[in-house]
């Protein structure tokens, strides 16, 4: 009987053998391939054909070595390679007809905050930078309430990746898949309490929600969790 963490686990020892050895990028190559296992399964997939197609997508030990060789066993030059090529091949980003002026800007403040940190993507890590820098948002007055420092907040956001990668990044950029769940997350959050549109105390629900991203995992470090933000979002907004 196919058991998909034992698969998993084999796929991470091959890879170790082939000479990719640092266990920050394995955790990172495990996390992309536990998304993309999910997509599939998601999409009708049985466990172990979409193991199969993840496999496929995120490419086998050799393949993964012979890309990590190409940039000279460089971390960041290999996981922006690496995000690039999965980010290519993921699905559209979620239509924004339904958000609000708000919500919309915040986004568009996010693809503002990505290339001044030298990434050639949007995650959940920008998307929370891009609602920081807003101007009279909800946040600053939730964050208060719940006891968390706005600054503290961004420059733990940051500290994640110490030093960032040179070289300028122009373009569009793609939202990475723990985005477009929050986003999802976030068309839930408006539809639970009857909102006509979804706007950007959604998207930071949504954000703590999706939990895997670093936005997630900053916010609950801090102690912020979507019970009490919820509540604490109700009172400042006055519904």
């Amino acid at each position: 009987m196919f058991d998909l963490d034992e698969a998993i686990a084999e796929w991470r020892r091959q890879l170790q053998a082939t000479g990719v050895k640092a266990l920050d990028i394995l955790d990172e190559l495990e996390s992309h391939l536990r998304e993309a296992i999910e997509e599939q399964v998601q999409a009708g997939s049985n466990p172990e054909r979409a193991f199969e197609m993840a496999v496929r997508r995120i490419g086998n030990p050799n393949a993964l070595r012979s890309e990590f060789a190409k940039v000279g066993g460089g971390r960041w030059a290999f996981l922006r390679r690496l995000k690039t090529a999965l980010l290519r091949a993921s699905l559209q980003a979620p239509s924004l007809s339904a958000f609000t002026d708000g919500a919309r800007r915040t986004l568009d403040l996010a693809a503002l905050e990505a290339p001044r940190l030298h990434h050639d993507y949007i995650g959940t890590e920008h998307v929370l930078l891009g609602m920081l820098s807003m101007e009279n948002g909800f946040l600053p007055g939730v964050l208060k309430t719940m006891g968390v420092d706005e600054r503290e907040l961004r420059n733990q956001v940051e500290r994640w990746f110490g030093v960032p990668p040179s070289g300028k990044v122009s373009g569009g950029l793609p939202y990475t898949p723990r985005v477009k769940k929050a986003l999802a997350l976030a068309a839930r959050e408006a539809k639970a309490c009857h909102c006509p549109s979804v706007g950007p105390e959604h998207i930071f629900l949504g954000l703590i929600l999706e939990g895997d991203g670093i936005a997630g995992r900053v916010l609950n470090s801090l102690g912020v969790n979507a019970g009490t933000a919820r509540k604490e979002i109700l009172k400042e907004l006055g519904n």
